[in-house]
């Protein structure tokens, strides 16, 4: 079967001229339905990106949220002149070299292999795509010429509150990905105390995609990496959830209304006793069992 081809109706320029959210349109129905774009077509596209400058920004995420469920790395390079344009954050990560034997690839290139190795969801991709944005602006060497990137995952994830708050995403995906591209360093051992900590401040859902970020990341650095921990962690954590472990207060054996009957007044007291006993649970101390918790409450009455 001969390839398909991606052209516009008449002259390219003409067409862009016209609506230049067409130019990110084009990569997406290329990247979607697996068309090449005739030459003069992807000239145009790749020329004329300055078009795109004065875009409402809603068009611009909306076309971005359709295009990288379905984007891979080679897509992502071979259109980043339409993609750095619409995140020129972006732009300073192409061909940036990170002089470190961690890592084989530009922090460009490296982005763009971590979003096609992610879960397809908006959060991991969005995720994936601004993870280390911060990078350039933190780039340090050291005496013998090695990269580092000290605090780029809060630098970058102060610039992914902002770029996502530029194009009007919605609040709740643009702090689940401020928060994924901050912890994206996090340690997660393979370790059930921690995991349950993790999950208990950060909730299922952030600690499941930080491990999928996480794995991804170090599949993408073109060397050697060992995921076994991960791996390993990602286990330990379904075990947790499948188990019903207690991992917030509302998981306690008992409440605020236990802790009325046992003599205590409501006020501030009654939550501190409550996230101390939570913390003695999660800590593996004492059973998540209506007695021994209650004991435990009478020390603060």
């Amino acid at each position: 079967m001969s390839q398909q081809i991606l052209r516009t109706v008449g002259d390219p320029a003409k067409r862009f001229t016209e609506d230049a959210l067409r130019i990110l349109r084009g990569v997406r129905f290329a990247v979607r339905y697996d068309l090449t774009p005739e030459a003069e077509t992807e000239a145009a596209m790749l020329g004329m990106t300055a078009l795109m400058e004065n875009l409402a920004r809603e068009r611009v995420f909306d076309e971005l949220c359709k295009l990288l469920p379905t984007v891979g790395a080679e897509d992502l390079i071979r259109f980043a002149p339409v993609i750095v344009q619409v995140i020129p954050e972006l732009a300073q990560a192409v061909g940036f070299d990170q002089h470190s034997v961690h890592h084989a690839y530009d922090v460009y290139t490296h982005t763009a292999r971590v979003v096609q190795v992610v879960p397809a969801t908006l959060p991991l991709r969005w995720a994936a795509l601004l993870h280390d944005v911060g990078k350039p602006q933190t780039f340090t060497r050291d005496e013998k010429g090695e990269g580092h990137f000290p605090d780029h995952s809060q630098v970058g994830a102060d610039m992914a509150n902002q770029i996502l708050l530029r194009l009007k995403a919605p609040n709740a995906l643009r702090e689940q990905v401020a928060f994924l591209v901050e912890a994206h360093m996090l340690p997660l051992p393979p370790d059930k105390k921690v995991l349950r900590r993790r999950v208990s401040k950060f909730g299922r859902e952030n600690i499941q995609n930080l491990l999928y970020l996480q794995m991804a990341d170090r599949l993408s650095t073109g060397v050697h990496t060992d995921i076994t921990e991960l791996k390993q962690a990602q286990a330990l954590l379904e075990e947790i959830l499948q188990e019903g472990s207690c991992l917030q207060i509302k998981d306690l054996a008992i409440d605020g209304t236990t802790l009325v009957k046992l003599g205590m007044k409501p006020g501030p007291q009654m939550g501190k006793t409550l996230s101390r006993l939570l913390d003695l649970v999660l800590n593996e101390q004492i059973p998540n069992e209506a007695h021994a918790l209650m004991e435990e409450a009478k020390k603060d009455i």
